[in-house]
């Protein structure tokens, strides 16, 4: 019985994750995109900030399979990356399993939510640009990408916040 209600509420969490990726895809196809990489590009990343915080809400190793569950899904769905993603959605799921803080007030999620993006979208762009895929230079990524994804993000992090405190995500 117990696993039962443990596998549906990890269903539950999945669920939740899938709205805010279909989300995300909603808010960038209203952004400009930026085909000459030559102005500002930003990647809102609400499904990443959700999982960030539901994360500490699933116990044991089960909080492993959720995180590669996301992070395949992601791969699959809206990425070229296969093996990356999974890797960053494990490695959250670890940093957050070190972070002792049971009850994030709103500034504590603002400041994790974006140093989260930060460290994904800085991975990222190493794992590209050691493997060649980019020549993207490193400061008009600093400038263009990086700095507008993680204030954007950090704004939306404000609504993840207050969503997941009004949704009350804990395990029955």
């Amino acid at each position: 019985m117990k696993s039962r209600l443990r596998d549906s509420y990890i269903f539950k969490c999945f669920i939740i994750i899938i709205i805010c990726f279909v989300v995300d895809s909603t808010i960038s196809f209203f952004l400009p995109y930026n085909y000459t990489k030559t102005g500002v590009f930003i990647v809102p990343c609400i499904g990443l900030m959700m999982f960030a915080l539901l994360v500490k809400t699933i116990e044991g190793e089960e909080r492993y399979l959720f995180a590669a569950l996301c992070g395949l899904y992601y791969s699959i769905v809206y990425s070229n990356f296969l093996a990356i993603y999974i890797l960053v959605y494990l490695m959250i799921a670890f940093s957050r399993t070190l972070f002792k803080l049971e009850k994030l007030t709103l500034i504590e999620a603002i400041i994790y939510c974006g140093s989260t993006v930060l460290v994904q979208e800085i991975m990222l762009y190493w794992i590209m640009w050691i493997t060649n895929i980019t020549r993207y230079p490193m400061m008009s990524f600093l400038i263009m990408r990086l700095l507008p994804t993680v204030c954007f993000n950090m704004i939306l992090s404000v609504g993840v916040y207050w969503i997941y405190n009004k949704v009350k995500i804990e395990e029955e």
